[in-house]
């Protein structure tokens, strides 16, 4: 985790000094974690809620089209829900670095489409009542997509973001059974955002 920090704090200067207007954005992520009662099938839903904290350069090369790059620092817990299911409280800390392409170079509505490649570590572990145990492992090197929509007001600007999360390594083993795979959760968030450099 501190490494993935780091590498935040590395990469901070790169993304602000690239475009003409710079942006901060706080977002607090959804994540609705889902009982995993089917004990026939393999866990998923174990992303939950967190914050994001993202820094964006952009600037316009069209009279409505901007690009730009941006980067951010992601956290989510984990936790597999279900009935008869013992898990422990786990984290997933994500560093998404991504280009962006949007409309809206004034104020009003703005729409954007990122896409990039993301850091990331945690894991989770837990137990079931049939001797089974098992582990979640976030992968270290993952794609990222996202799309956002929302309205800007001079330095401010707030909206409504969709992403993928990094992809997660799930292994269970019990004397019944046991499985191996490679599965992605999606969340949902809003979007703070505030301009430092903001001129009329």
């Amino acid at each position: 985790m501190k490494k993935l920090f780091l590498m935040f704090m590395l990469l901070t200067p790169f993304t602000m000094a690239y475009g003409e207007r710079d942006e901060i954005i706080i977002s607090p992520i959804y994540g609705k974690q889902k009982n995993n009662n089917d004990k026939n099938a393999p866990v998923k839903g174990v992303t939950g809620s967190g914050i994001k904290i993202s820094l964006e350069g952009k600037g316009g090369v069209d009279d409505d089209v901007v690009m730009g790059l941006g980067m951010g620092l992601t956290y989510n817990s984990l936790k597999v829900k279900g009935k008869d299911i013992n898990s422990n409280s786990g984290s997933l800390v994500s560093i998404p670095v991504y280009f962006m392409i949007g409309t809206g170079t004034d104020n009003g509505i703005y729409s954007k489409l990122s896409f990039g490649a993301s850091l990331a570590g945690g894991s989770v572990k837990w137990t079931d009542k049939n001797g089974g145990s098992g582990r979640i492992k976030a992968m270290p090197l993952n794609g990222y997509a996202a799309l956002g929509i929302g309205v800007q007001k001079n330095r401010f600007s707030f909206g409504l973001n969709v992403a993928t999360t990094p992809k997660l390594k799930r292994e269970y083993y019990s004397p019944a059974k046991k499985y191996k795979s490679k599965f992605t959760d999606g969340t949902v968030s809003l979007e703070f955002g505030y301009q430092p450099n903001y001129k009329d």
